[in-house]
């Protein structure tokens, strides 16, 4: 593992911020995405509900079935939905551009699914913190499970750039690899408290990644290399990340924050104003960065 000491710029949001108040109270707002339909998706973990916010600004939410089911990562699927996790419902829920939602229960008891990415099968794949499984659905609703041997508490999912899926595990300070017919590869980081938690697919080739517990930033190459920046300020623990602008943005879950990350570790952060918390984060196709600003209820964008 490689340390590396970036250089930190701070900028202010200014203008150039906008927050999109969630109707809902306390909802909560977890994980968004861009839909297939260019609007932003997002769940909403108290909230239990999946909220899309439209060009003009416009918020619609549409109730989980399942009371209480703490809906927490939503991507886009394959087959033009949104599919997105359930944890303590314990289900993966699917949902129609125009919110229509179907719901698959997972089979393992109180497996907490949290993460969930399109892979490169035509399929969704997700992990299940508690079960300490990685879980794949078909489009169709068919569902298989993998046992990891060393990952614990595996939170984030990505799809690589070599069509495999790449997993956190929390617990267990490592990161995993597994290719769509089940072989798996556990990378172990170095120390026991980086706790990595999101993960993504760098313009780079490798895979980036937050670490809330040495509120840093890692980068992993497919062979299984780790780079580590840190950043500057204690506790601010690093949450959500997405590839955007040519480099990676993340969220600061307590700094109250988004930031930017260049490929050879160079740093901006931006102070989101009467915003503490912040969760996902993800990026538009005309550069624009969307963000859950989950202590103020809202969805933000940055441009």
């Amino acid at each position: 593992m490689l340390l590396a000491s970036p250089v930190i710029l701070a900028s202010p949001a200014g203008a150039n911020v906008a927050l999109y108040t969630v109707p809902t109270p306390n909802s909560a707002p977890e994980s968004v995405t861009v839909g297939p339909d260019g609007n932003i998706w997002f769940t909403e973990a108290q909230g239990n509900k999946i909220g899309r916010l439209a060009a003009a600004g416009k918020i619609s939410e549409f109730p989980v079935p399942t009371p209480n089911s703490r809906p927490q990562g939503i991507t886009p699927g394959p087959d033009g939905n949104l599919w997105f996790t359930e944890s303590q419902g314990n289900k993966i829920g699917r949902i129609t551009p125009s919110g229509a939602i179907t719901e698959y229960p997972v089979a393992i008891p109180q497996s907490y699914p949290f993460g969930i990415t399109a892979g490169p099968d035509e399929a969704l794949w997700f992990t299940s913190a508690v079960a300490s499984t990685i879980g794949r659905i078909s489009i169709s609703g068919q569902l298989r499970y993998f046992r990891l041997a060393k990952t614990v508490t595996p939170y984030g999912i990505a799809r690589g750039p070599d069509n495999n899926l790449w997993f956190t595990g929390f617990s267990s300070n490592t990161i995993g690899r597994i290719t769509p017919a089940g072989g798996i590869m556990e990378f172990p980081l170095t120390g026991s408290a980086a706790e990595p938690f999101n993960i993504a697919a760098g313009p780079d080739g490798a895979l980036w990644f937050t670490e809330p517990g040495t509120n840093s930033i890692g980068r992993i190459t497919i062979e299984g290399r780790v780079t580590v920046f840190s950043l500057p300020a204690g506790g601010q623990k690093p949450y959500g990340i997405t590839p955007a602008r040519g480099g990676l943005w993340f969220t600061l879950h307590l700094g109250g924050k988004i930031g930017r990350i260049g490929l050879s570790g160079i740093t901006t952060e931006i102070e989101i104003p009467n915003v503490r918390i912040l969760k996902g984060i993800t990026a538009a196709s005309d550069g624009t960065i969307w963000f859950a600003a989950a202590s103020a209820n809202s969805i933000g964008r940055y441009r």
